[in-house]
């Protein structure tokens, strides 16, 4: 089946809207007539066309955003993940096949992609790794080491949005290669799970009571896979998303100090949106947990915080200056208001360096 991030498929409908549109043209005089089959003949080649143009374009708009991977998540239908997910037990340190079977960049990265079961969620969905171009040449030694001094970054991804979003859409990978390259950060690893893990649901990275277990997903999942599998010590974390994604790194850092250092939200938000079909007692539940203002300003949480938002995207703005209104004083916490733009990832994009950088500046190891 034609993939629906893959150019063929792109170029496929784009064809075959074409043909379908010279084919109109060709054959409309002769079904010009009201019978029944040219009545018939005409309803199907213009519904055709339709379908072609519009399936045409959904596909390279998702080619440009990486907002869903495949047509099953575009549906919401359940994937077969769970077959070929490997559980915790059975995750290992990297090994020489899992090199020789990673994805190389231009750059000079690795991109390892697993599809893992979460130690405490049960979740099974993909994570995918970066290893910035130096980490890649010290996996590719004798010793498959990843070193001392490296960063861990962790990256979210909107809603909708897949983890190739950080890889395509919002330059993240290529992003990190030149700042790494040109000095202005050190070594990195890049963790970027996917959170869009409940077919046809908006879970916004929450721990749901007798639901899906989101959160600890996205956290102590990942520093349990990331210790397995790439060797990573006890070190902190950053963390770093683009909408949906700047409130599940916005709550990552704040709920889980212990994991984290700091987080930036692009074009984020910083309460849950609930799905309207969620029962009020769930929210209410759900209310005392996700209230991060609440957290900060009870005087437990110690993180530090960049904020990043458009002026005219009012939904994200608005947002981040109640939460900087709130709790600007109480913690370690820049705003940057961008003057230009919407809510979309071309008005993200020039600022995955500012973040990236901005994390590598506060990470507390880099400081030793």
């Amino acid at each position: 089946m034609l993939a629906i991030d893959s150019l063929i498929t792109e170029i496929v409908f784009w064809v075959g809207a074409a043909l379908l549109m010279a084919l109109i043209t060709l054959l409309w005089n002769r079904l010009s007539t009201n019978t029944w089959q040219h009545l018939v003949g005409r309803f199907s080649l213009v519904f055709a066309l339709q379908f072609f143009v519009i399936t045409a374009l959904g596909v390279t708009i998702n080619r440009a955003g990486d907002f869903y991977d495949s047509w099953t998540d575009l549906f919401g239908s359940k994937n077969d993940l769970v077959k070929i997910a490997v559980s915790p037990e059975d995750l290992s340190l990297i090994s020489s096949t899992d090199i020789a079977s990673a994805s190389r960049t231009s750059g000079g990265s690795l991109i390892f992609r697993k599809v893992i079961t979460g130690a405490q969620s049960g979740i099974s969905s993909n994570v995918y790794v970066v290893a910035s171009p130096q980490i890649a040449k010290r996996l590719e030694s004798p010793a498959h080491t990843i070193g001392s001094d490296y960063q861990v970054d962790e990256l979210f991804p909107g809603t909708p949005g897949i983890p190739q979003t950080w890889v395509g859409a919002l330059n993240g990978v290529a992003t990190m290669e030149s700042l790494e390259n040109s000095g202005q950060i050190g070594p990195t690893l890049l963790v970027i799970p996917a959170i869009n893990v409940v077919p046809g649901r908006d879970t916004e990275c929450l721990n749901f009571i007798g639901g899906p277990q989101v959160e600890s997903w996205i956290t102590s999942d990942m520093r349990t896979f990331m210790t397995k599998f790439m060797g990573v010590d006890a070190r902190k974390w950053g963390a770093f998303g683009y909408s949906e994604g700047g409130w599940c790194a916005s709550e990552a850092a704040i709920l889980h100090t212990d994991q984290y250092f700091g987080a930036v939200s692009l074009a984020g938000y910083f309460h849950p949106q609930y799905d309207s079909g969620l029962a009020k007692r769930q929210q209410s539940a759900l209310f005392a947990r996700y209230d991060l203002a609440a957290h900060i300003v009870s005087g437990h949480v110690q993180t530090k915080l960049l904020v990043i938002a458009s002026v005219k995207d009012q939904f994200a703005n608005a947002a981040a200056k109640k939460f900087v209104a709130e709790v600007g004083s109480r913690i370690s916490l820049k705003y940057i208001p961008v003057a230009k733009g919407a809510h979309n990832t071309s008005v993200a994009r020039p600022f995955v360096p500012t973040g990236l950088m901005w994390l590598n500046s506060q990470n507390p190891t880099n400081s030793l």
